[in-house]
Order: structure tokens, then sequence, then C-alpha cells
């Protein structure tokens, strides 16, 4: 299925101009409420083949500011502003109010793929940071499939949970939410050797089931001065479940790493399910945290320890 996938976004960015109604169709960005793609649907590759504001990023206008966007000096969203582009997008699904929920691919689309799961409580902003480090310096070892954000809706509204007041990190066996399949769909199609799972506010990394999710999630950590990682552990309540403990029904052996970082304000993520973990930081410090870390996923997934 990943060579499918790599397949139809080299032909999209070979196709340059073209009008057809294929995958390699450039559309401009709809209005959120317009979109009609299901989590279920093989959807069409947009690549970046033309400069034109409107035309380069067909994800920007689907992701909302929020407060995520204000909540502090120096605050950023989940849109792309640094200014460089992606070299593809692909819709994977669409929120319960109607938001196309986006990837961006990043890196080399041939080889090893990352999925980066960049917000997936609608309150919690600092992982915003990880993402625009991302999108500011690409792997060049390996692809990253890049999903800013998840619950579009829940950024919209600064909610932890989705439209439908079901908390989307819970639904991995479920499935109940459009959100939580576009994950699944996401990791069908791309098959990752790997998934980076972003949240806040409890300031530490944790390992999921592998040798490379335990040394990516040292590696982190350790550059972040966090210590060393943590289990990032299974929910083991009814049928709930984690969207890495999901991945593994979709992707059999499927790894992942969770990072949590700090909140950046009294208002990110003020009711966590455990309030005696949570953690304040300054901006600068998750900035500082989240560039040292996405250097220390690139070169551990590009050269692991022996």
């Amino acid at each position: 299925m990943a060579a499918a996938f790599a397949a139809v976004m080299v032909a999209a960015c070979s196709a340059e101009g073209s009008t057809a109604t294929t995958d390699a169709t450039i559309a401009p960005t709809a209005p959120a409420s317009s979109s009609t793609t299901s989590s279920t649907t093989t959807a069409p590759v947009v690549s970046n083949t033309t400069t034109e504001p409107a035309r380069v990023d067909p994800s920007y206008d689907d992701i909302p500011e929020g407060q995520c966007s204000h909540l502090t000096v120096r605050s950023i969203g989940f849109r792309n502003d640094t200014g460089e582009v992606a070299n593809g997008y692909r819709e994977i699904g669409t929120s319960t109010e109607g938001r196309t929920i986006w990837s961006e691919h990043w890196g080399p689309l041939a080889g090893p793929q990352v999925l980066v799961f960049g917000q997936v409580h609608g309150d919690e902003c600092a992982p915003a940071f990880m993402v625009r480090a991302i999108r500011e310096r690409p792997p060049t070892e390996f692809g990253i499939w890049l999903v800013p954000t998840l619950n579009p809706d829940g950024l919209a509204d600064h909610h932890r949970r989705t439209a439908l007041d079901v908390d989307p990190n819970r639904d991995g066996y479920d499935l109940v939410t459009p959100e939580a399949r576009a994950a699944m769909h996401a990791t069908e199609l791309v098959e990752p050797i790997l998934t980076v799972h972003l949240h806040s506010p409890y300031k530490w990394v944790g390992a999921h089931n592998g040798v490379l999710a335990t040394q990516v999630a040292t590696a982190m950590s350790y550059a972040a001065g966090w210590g060393y990682p943590k289990n990032a552990g299974r929910v083991r309540n009814g049928t709930q479940a984690f969207l890495w403990e999901g991945q593994e029904l979709v992707v059999p052996g499927s790894q992942s790493v969770l990072v949590e970082f700090p909140a950046t304000s009294p208002l990110e993520s003020p009711a966590p399910p455990d309030l005696t973990q949570r953690q304040e930081g300054t901006v600068a410090e998750v900035i500082v945290a989240a560039e040292a870390m996405r250097d220390a996923l690139y070169a551990t997934v590009a050269e692991p320890p022996a």
C-alpha cells in the first residue's frame, strides 16, 4: 500500500499544469464546509506545481487559527506560515463538522516514511512548534507525512475533544469518530516505520512497541534535556484505546513515539486526564525543545544505533 501511495505522489509531482480530474489535479483550497472526502476514500494527491499563493498550500484555509494562535506572545497555530511548501498534500479524511483533514509530505518520497500527528486534542497548542520545526527543516534521509491537526474542529473551538464530544486519543479501537478513522486511513496508506504523536501538557517522551521507537524516544527526550523516556502506555479500559494501539491493528508491529510538551499558557490543556502531571513552560523553552527533538528524530531514524 505504501508503494502505491508513493507512486501516486510521483505521478502528481510529474504532471505539472495538468487539469485532468486525476491524482495529478491541483485544486485551490475549498471552504471547509464543502468537503465530502471520506476517511476510507483514496483522495487525490495535490502537488505544489505552482507558486500562486492561494494554491501552493491547499490545506491552509481548512486548518483553523483558533485560540492556539493567540494564547501568549509568540504563539503560533497549525497553519503553515514558514514560507516553505510541502512537496505534496493529501486529504486523509473529513472532520465531524466537515473540515478536510490534510497530510503534507516533506523530504524524500522514496525509502522509509515517518507519520507525524501534530495535534490530536484541540486545546493542545505547544505541538505546533514541532510542526513548524519540521516544515522549516524537512528530513533529507527519509520522508515525513505530517498531519498538522487531526482534530480541526477541536482546534477551532479550543476544545480537547472532537465535535462529537469524544476524545480522539481514546478512539483507537472503536473508531466512532471520523478523526480516528482518518488516522487509521493515513496509517494504512503510509505504512510508516514509526509514528510520532505530539501532545501536551505533561513534559515527557514515551516509546511504544519496538526497538526503533525506544531509540528515537530516548534520543528525543535526552535532546530536550528531559531524561530517560517512559512507556507511552495502553488505555486498558473497556474497548477504549490510544491511537497508537489502533495503529497496531492496521500495521502489525506498528511503532510509535509519544511527545508530551509542557503547556505554554494556563489556557492550554487546562484539564488533562491527569492534572497532577500538568506542566507549563515558556514558548522559548518549547521552541528549543522542539528543534532539538526534531534533529534527534532525524539523526536516529537515518542512522539508528546498533
